[in-house]
């Protein structure tokens, strides 16, 4: 046993030696088994429980398991006593401790656990489970019904233990149904206890259900566990747990009739709102945003799939440049998308992250002023990505004339320094900056100087060399500060310069300078 504190841990063994545990042979000292904890008593007919300390002990603290334990918060026995994330759990290296968050707990769990302290874990009370884990659009499942709803499901492997799940009236797949999965939702009203076992999914049906669940198993030839059957391979049973929450359990068939076993497994929602959830705290207010994106390269595509996944609703995306292979080692998109239009290849990229936003794939941008200012009316803020210095320029004039907000943003001296600019009401004009003493003047390009690019076979100007972690970090900045402009909380500099590489002053120290500087001047 390897633990991250020896003594403490030699201390909670003499400890267990003292309430009469003793340790199991051949896990070296690992795990323990003993005498039940008189609190627990009350919530099984086990009379012994063990104590088993896992990898990274007492940054993971010691685990309780107890047999035939049936409460919530108690995966298989094993008792849920502290998150794994909770830096707290490290107080569990103290045996008294330990115990008392034991008693606690199960003085909590004979009172019952409030409905805000029960996780949607639902599986984990089942009497077995397997390795697979499910992804269905929970959400619009549940939205499409109420008590007694009933759908049928198909699903499909992907990878090795991926079951993506779907409704059967669902596009079909292009092989056909051959090799699917057929399965049924259920939806229910509160159903009290998850349940733990075939006949409490039952118990918890309406008798249309039942009748359902019954047709689908009796339709079943011996087959494995995600292998076709002809029958039911799975079923979900829904139910609300909590602030209009739902719960599920998705429980997998092998063999038939009387040899008929059932496990459940992991289920995760993949619908829109589920995955528009994590997309942090800005989503309304960017749901009815629209961005004109010009440059959809290594920047311009980080910045797109950003602002995607945080919710903005419709992107006009502007590139002319094709994707090639030696664009992935920096650009946002994937091998399967090379030689497409590094607009499409984003847009699909996008689509994987981000379902709710709408791209349109557009070529480059004209460069003439009228061509320029078609292409930038009715949109809430154009954003520069693509280096070029004379569109970067056409554009800041073209968004001055109509009042455009723009935010510019690029890289120089091969990744050293990055600079993000916005052009907006209140602002400085950009074109006005270079004479302006509040604002810092970049050092000019040195061709000169050292990792300056290089000639490609095929290309007739220099490779930018900036490193990945430079475009990944400028695409961040942009895509921050087009959030905050968006959402209208404006608390950003209308200027920032990036320091990832050390250069002659003011840009000797790594970090950020916000501008207009402090005071003005040198």
């Amino acid at each position: 046993m390897e633990t991250y504190d020896d003594a403490a841990f030699e201390r909670f063994c003499s400890a267990l030696v003292n309430a009469g545990f003793s340790p199991v042979r051949n896990t070296g000292q690992a795990m323990w088994t003993g005498p039940i904890r008189e609190s627990l008593k009350p919530l099984t007919d086990a009379t012994r429980m063990q104590v088993w300390f896992p990898q990274g002990w007492p940054l993971r603290y010691a685990h309780v398991t107890v047999d035939r334990l049936k409460t919530e918060h108690a995966a298989h026995g094993t008792i849920c006593l502290w998150a794994d994330d909770d830096p707290a759990q490290v107080e569990g290296r103290d045996p008294d401790t330990l115990w008392a968050r034991l008693d606690q707990w199960a003085e909590t769990a004979q009172r019952g656990f409030r409905l805000e302290d029960r996780a949607l874990d639902a599986y984990l009370q089942f009497g077995g489970s397997n390795t697979y884990q499910a992804e269905l659009p929970f959400g619009d499942l549940i939205r499409a019904g109420s008590n007694g709803y009933r759908a049928a499901l198909t699903a499909t492997k992907q990878g090795k233990r991926a079951l993506m799940l779907k409704p059967a009236d669902a596009s079909p797949d292009e092989d056909g149904d051959q090799g699917l999965l057929k399965g049924a939702f259920y939806l229910r009203r509160d159903i009290g206890v998850p349940p733990r076992n075939l006949d409490d999914i039952r118990a918890a049906l309406t008798k249309r259900q039942r009748d359902d669940l019954e047709r689908g198993l009796s339709e079943r030839a011996p087959s494995a566990l995600a292998e076709p059957s002809g029958g039911y391979d799975f079923v979900v049973l829904a139910w609300p747990r909590h602030d209009r929450e739902h719960d599920a359990v998705v429980v997998g068939f092998e063999g038939q009739g009387d040899t008929l076993k059932t496990s459940a497994m992991s289920a995760s929602p993949n619908d829109a709102t589920a995955r528009k959830r994590r997309a942090g705290p800005d989503v309304q207010l960017l749901a009815n945003k629209t961005v004109l994106l010009a440059g959809a390269g290594s920047v311009g595509g980080h910045v797109a799939v950003a602002l995607a996944a945080s919710g903005v609703a419709h992107i006009r995306l502007h590139d002319d440049d094709y994707l090639k292979t030696g664009n992935l080692v920096r650009h946002v998109s994937n091998q399967y998308l090379v030689g497409y239009r590094k607009t499409l290849a984003v847009s699909m990229t996008v689509d994987d992250h981000a379902p709710w936003t709408d791209v349109d794939p557009n070529g480059g941008l004209p460069h003439d002023p009228a061509g320029l200012t078609a292409q930038v009316e009715g949109v809430d803020l154009v954003i520069d990505c693509t280096g070029l210095f004379s569109l970067s320029a056409a554009l800041a004039d073209v968004c001055r004339r109509t009042g455009t907000p723009l935010i510019t943003g690029a890289i120089f001296h091969q990744g050293a320094i990055a600079r993000v600019q916005r052009q907006s009401e209140g602002d400085t004009l950009i074109a006005a900056r270079p004479t302006d003493p509040n604002y810092y003047n970049l050092p000019p390009q040195d061709p000169a100087e050292p990792n300056a690019g290089f000639l490609e076979l095929g290309c007739t100007a220099p490779i930018n060399n900036a490193p990945p972690t430079a475009i990944l970090a400028t695409a961040a900045d942009i895509a921050h500060a087009a959030i905050d402009y968006l959402t209208g909380r404006r608390e950003r500099p209308d200027e920032r310069i990036l320091v990832f590489r050390a250069m002659d002053a003011p840009f000797d120290r790594t970090g950020t300078l916000d501008q207009p500087r402090p005071g003005g001047g040198a």
